[in-house]
């Protein structure tokens, strides 16, 4: 049971669905809550609580995480609510943030996967956007959503920025929420053609 008067700052509970919201910002989480999901493929790398809500919303959603406990807590949380489980395939992927010879192995797309939405809150985000481009690029179009991005302590990669430079984005911060360098919080939805 979630205590919605116990919430993480930014946190939000959609009270529609009965569960926690994807934690992004919460000015993304209303663009994203107005996007029409319900025939879209969702490849998220770094799975939560927000694997629950998308696949609530979307056809599909493909999981990939690299933390055991973030599995148990997926499985624990489908294991506790009223789903339809069939469209949330979810890939333990234990690969330290340091461990640069495994990166392919951890950002290859599962075979089968046909994402229509790349979400980077993983880890190796700045190799997601990278692979979400070229992917979108080749597919024909697809949106790709970075959380955290351009965040200092947490992300900040001028590779991923030009990646994404060519392409509609939108920049959604978090008002009133700054990191110890007066950064603050921003989740970025890039619609790539």
């Amino acid at each position: 049971m979630i205590d919605i008067n116990n919430l993480c700052f930014g946190q939000r509970y959609d009270s529609e669905l009965g569960i926690l919201e994807p934690w992004y910002t919460n000015p993304a989480m209303d663009r994203i809550k107005q996007m029409d999901l319900s025939g879209k493929v969702v490849l998220e790398y770094g799975g939560g609580s927000s694997s629950l809500w998308w696949e609530r919303k979307a056809k599909e959603v493909w999981t990939i995480e690299t933390k055991e406990e973030w599995v148990k807590h997926i499985d624990n949380e489908l294991m506790g609510c009223q789903s339809s489980f069939g469209n949330l395939k979810i890939f333990y992927r234990p690969i330290n943030e340091g461990d640069q010879e495994k990166v392919m192995e951890y950002i290859s797309i599962p075979e089968g996967c046909d994402p229509d939405i790349i979400i980077a809150d993983g880890i190796f985000r700045t190799e997601v956007c990278e692979l979400a481009v070229e992917y979108f690029k080749k597919k024909g179009g697809g949106i790709l959503i970075a959380d955290n991005f351009d965040q200092d302590y947490i992300w900040i990669s001028p590779r991923a920025v030009a990646a994404v430079e060519p392409f509609k984005k939108e920049l959604y911060p978090q008002p009133n929420h700054t990191d110890h360098s007066g950064k603050c919080w921003k989740t970025l939805i890039v619609y790539i053609e």
